[in-house]
């Protein structure tokens, strides 16, 4: 089978390559995933650039989520079934034709599902309800400040906020994508290239956001935590500018703000599986419908990943970038 390997961090388009390699047997407890879908995301690109919280042993395989169809039921396995489409929790590996997963590490979808959006379903829907429902905990009505908005996490928030009666402001770094985060529900959008964030903020709110979610840090991560309302809150899930995030003193003491980190692999691995069973319960219906969507950018054969990886590193994309094949 295909399986795109590395054996050095680096730059992804220049360490990644295409490699034949044994077709791997389920053991017991194990499924055989024929693999069809797996998006790019930042924390796929953060790892082989070996600038990410875990880091596998080299030569390894990259690529967090995928989705596929379950090809071989190893020794003991029940419940599933040869053909049905799942993804897997949990496990590294994805950017390759198959995938031998432990059977209860493994979500079973409708199969009415559509395999992109199901490849997409485990990194940025969850943690964008996570984020709203959990780490924030939105009140009803209230106004969510977002970077990045144009992000695949940015469009679910966008969604989500709209669905569960929240207000959204989108700050972006480009003008060409209102028309899109304006059709996704979005309320106001600022662009952080040419707009005061903190002053059309407080504009828009009164006294700053309550809720803030930052993806990118540096200056713009900064630029949220100084438009935060009194008693506000910042959470950090993401650092896509490779920049530190320097905070301004008196965000924290003056108004009372609280800056607060969370990290989705960390959620996985300690929550219950009766949390995620309830989780996916809630979000799979809202995929299925197209209540949650997000868009993608293009598509590119397993053999055409240094090309893919480029667009996925672009910042002129729209969308993501899908492995497919």
């Amino acid at each position: 089978m295909r399986s795109i390997r590395y054996t050095a961090f680096g730059n992804p388009a220049e360490v990644l390559r295409v490699e034949d390699v044994p077709t791997p047997t389920p053991r017991p407890g194990q499924v055989l995933l024929r693999l069809q879908a797996r998006p790019i995301n930042p924390s796929d690109l953060f790892q082989i650039r070996g600038a990410y919280g875990i880091l596998p042993r080299l030569p390894a395989t990259p690529g967090m989520e995928g989705a596929g169809v379950i090809e071989a039921l190893g020794e003991g396995v029940e419940g599933l079934r040869v053909g049905q489409l799942a993804v897997p929790l949990g496990p590294i590996g994805t950017w390759q034709e198959y995938l031998a997963a432990d059977a209860n590490a493994l979500l079973p979808l409708p199969e009415e599902l559509d395999i992109r959006a199901a490849a997409m379903l485990v990194a940025n829907p969850t943690t964008a309800w996570l984020l709203l429902h959990e780490a924030l905990r939105v009140e009803p009505g209230a106004w969510v400040l977002q970077n990045a908005a144009n992000s695949a996490v940015g469009y679910f928030v966008i969604q989500l906020c709209r669905r569960l009666g929240y207000r959204s402001i989108n700050v972006v770094r480009r003008r060409d994508v209102y028309d899109d985060l304006r059709a996704a529900g979005a309320d106001e959008i600022i662009c952080e290239a040419d707009e005061d964030v903190v002053e059309r903020v407080r504009a828009i709110t009164g006294k700053g956001a309550r809720y803030a979610i930052d993806s990118v840090a540096g200056d713009s991560g900064s630029r949220l935590a100084q438009a935060l309302a009194p008693g506000g809150m910042l959470v950090v899930f993401g650092a896509i500018s490779g920049q530190p995030l320097t905070l301004d003193a008196g965000a924290l003491l003056f108004r009372g703000a609280t800056i607060q980190g969370w990290w989705l692999a960390h959620w996985l691995r300690t929550t219950t599986p009766a949390a995620r069973v309830a989780l996916f319960g809630k979000l799979i219906p809202l995929i299925a419908d197209g209540t949650l969507r997000a868009p993608v950018a293009a598509e590119f054969d397993l053999a055409d990943i240094a090309e893919a990886v480029r667009l996925a590193e672009s910042s002129t994309r729209h969308g993501k970038v899908l492995l497919v094949g």
